[in-house]
This record gives structure tokens, sequence and C-alpha cells, in this order.
């Protein structure tokens, strides 16, 4: 047993480690110098789903954007709430607002993945910046990430962006299942050219319009769940130059409003990354037992050396998990939180497998779409182990 427990405490110290200089080495983007003058054209894609009561806080952060080449294409994507109505109110007063409604989903199309693609068949600008409908930016967000792109000679640029959620548990939450998802895809790699690591983020993933029509544009991830991922691996596979960097004090998103909220959100793209096979998610399953819920048994029922590993497994995770909330802003009660968190997702991911096996497939935006449609899909983490 004090073999197992020097290997958790080891692992433990190894994932932590790496996530600290990992994001360490991200470049701010608050540190370039935006110019709002530019005589390029950004387009911004906004995707709306049912999202009546965040939309118009997001469209009026990129109606203020300092940046004067601007136009703003935001897509209603078959709402059935009051998200038209909203649009409508924003616009009134940012005719620069391009409106595109949905009624149908094509066959073969998820709906989030088609949204973009119609706004980007909307678009005209040299630049396209792919973003959520509840994401808020600051005013010279655009004009800094545009002045990185030029600087560093990129084609794609993803930002990481600030949880502006309240609540001690969801942070916690927040901040493991983040922190395995970049240890996994170790966004700080993807700058490398010909490195198989590679970055997308929802929120904001900025592409040069001609590089987003070479590779196909969504119409090659029109059946992908984790889309804003997978676009940036094909951007990526092409050889393009891409670069995540810290959107810190730029790019804010509530992440969800409850744990409830996350949890079933959730539902939707957990399985997904395992590729919706059953072996892959119990190994990851096991994985995630093994370095970071066995140390809670063997610090109750081991002895001696074997019980100070593990306890001090417990702790690095605590502290390093802890040490990136505070530094986000998020308040001090989620980092005891992190001492439950370890449950809690292994049952997220066996929740999800459960529920998307007895449906047969997962339901997303008011579409049902098959499991057998889904495991044709490409895996959008094939090629970052070399095993697989």
């Amino acid at each position: 047993m004090i073999l197992i427990s020097l290997i958790c405490l080891a692992l433990t110290m190894l994932v932590i480690v790496e996530l600290s200089v990992g994001f360490a080495s991200l470049a701010a983007l608050k540190d370039q110098r935006g110019e709002p003058g530019s005589a390029c054209t950004v387009s911004v894609v906004v995707p709306a789903c049912n999202e009546e009561e965040k939309i118009e806080a997001g469209l009026r952060s990129l109606a203020g954007q300092d940046y004067q080449q601007l136009e703003i294409v935001v897509v209603n994507d078959r709402s059935t709430d009051a998200t038209g109505e909203s649009i409508e109110r924003v616009r009134r007063k940012f005719p620069q607002i391009i409106r595109v409604d949905i009624k149908e989903l094509p066959v073969g199309w998820l709906g989030k993945p088609h949204a973009l693609q119609r706004g980007a068949e909307a678009a005209s600008g040299d630049f396209l910046l792919f973003t959520d409908a509840d994401v808020v930016l600051e005013p010279t967000t655009i004009s800094r990430a545009l002045t990185a792109m030029h600087k560093k000679h990129l084609d794609h640029l993803a930002l990481v962006f600030n949880n502006s959620t309240r609540g001690g548990l969801l942070n916690a939450i927040v901040a493991d299942i983040g922190a395995g998802l970049m240890w996994l895809i170790k966004p700080w790699r993807a700058r490398i050219q010909g490195s198989r690591f590679f970055v997308g983020v929802g929120a904001f993933s900025m592409v040069r319009a001609d590089v987003y029509r070479a590779i196909g544009q969504h119409e090659q991830v029109s059946m992908q769940v984790i889309d804003d991922l997978f676009l940036g691996k094909l951007i990526k596979r092409k050889g393009y130059r891409q670069e995540c960097m810290a959107g810190r004090g730029l790019v804010e998103v509530p992440w969800y409003g409850s744990v409830n909220e996350l949890i079933a959100g959730l539902m939707k793209n957990v399985f997904a990354f395992f590729s919706y096979n059953l072996w892959y998610m119990a190994f990851g399953v096991v994985a995630l037992a093994v370095v970071v819920v066995l140390p809670y048994w063997g610090a109750l029922f081991c002895e001696g050396l074997a019980r100070l590993c593990f306890i001090g497994a417990i702790g690095v995770r605590v502290v390093g998990l802890g040490l990136g909330l505070l530094s986000s802003g998020v308040e001090k009660r989620a980092i005891a939180w992190l001492l439950v968190t370890p449950f809690i997702l292994p049952y997220i991911i066996l929740r999800a497998t459960m529920i998307a096996l007895a449906k047969g497939g997962i339901s997303w935006r008011g579409s049902f779409y098959p499991m057998k449609e889904l495991r044709e899909q490409e895996w959008v983490l094939s090629g970052l182990f070399k095993i697989i």
C-alpha cells in the first residue's frame, strides 16, 4: 500500500505542477495593446437558442467594443422563448447587428454547429469571432485580440475565460472539470507547430475567414457535440498557427447558474469525451478514482507512511486548485468544496453515460441525436494519446 500511496502522491504532484506551469506560460491578452482603427473587418458570430435572459448583456458588450470595423451576426436558432424580442431591443440601438433566423434544423446537423455555419455564411469579415450568447467582453477585447493575431502571425486565437458565476460548490466543480480537461488537451502546447495538441474555446475563438473556409467550415464538425474543440483540431491538423491566451479580466461567462444546471448541461457532452465508448469511459472513471478518490480511503484506513502520502495527495490537489481559484477571483469557500468534488465527478460521468445509453442518444437544443450517428464521428481526443 505504501507503493500505491507514493504513486498517488507523485501523480497528483505531476498533474498540479504541469497545470501550474502550463497556465503560467499562457500569454495574457491584457498585455496586448489594441488597435481600434485597423482596416481589417471582424465579424462576430453569436448563436442563440432560448437565451432571452442573457443575450442582451452579451450583445451590448459586443456593440460597445472599441474596434471600429466590427460586424455582429446573431443567429436566433429555433428559440421558443423571447430571445427574438431581446435581440430586436438591442438591434434598435445598434443597427450594425445582423439577425439570422433558423426555423428548422437540416438532417445531419447538430443545432449549434449549424447555427454557427449559417452565421458565418452571413458574415463578410476578414476575421471571424465565434462566441456564445452569454459571453460578456470588456470593450478592448476584440482590438487586443486582433493585435495579437497580427503580431504573432496567428490563424486562430482562443481565449481562456473567467467564470463569473457565484457559488462555492459550483466553482469547485468547474475548477475540477476544467483542470482535468486542460491537463488532457494542454492548450499551452497548441502554439507549438507540429505538435499533436490543439485548442478551441466556445466562448472566444477568432479565426481568419480564409482559413475557416479552407478547412471546410462548420460542415466538417456538423455532428460534433464538442464542436469548438474539434474546429480547433481541424485548424491545427491543416498546419495553421493557433494559440491559446489568458483572457482574464476581458472575457466573462456565467457558466451555469447552479450545480443542478451544470450537471444537466453536461449530460449532453460528457460521454462524447469518451467517444461514446464504454471501455474508454470505464478507464476514465477508474483513473479518476485512483488519482482523486483513493487518497480519501487511504487517509482513513491506512497507517504510517501510506496514510501520510495519501493525505499529502489530497493536500497537494486542494492547494494547487485552490490557488487557481483564488487567482481568478472566486470566493474562498470554494476551496473547501474541493474536498467534496472528487466524489461528484464520477457521478456526473456515470450519469451522463447511463442517460445516453438508456435514451439511445442525446438531446440538445430541442433535438434528439441517435447514438449510432454520434459514434460514427471522429473522436475529438483521437491523436492526443500516442497509443490511440
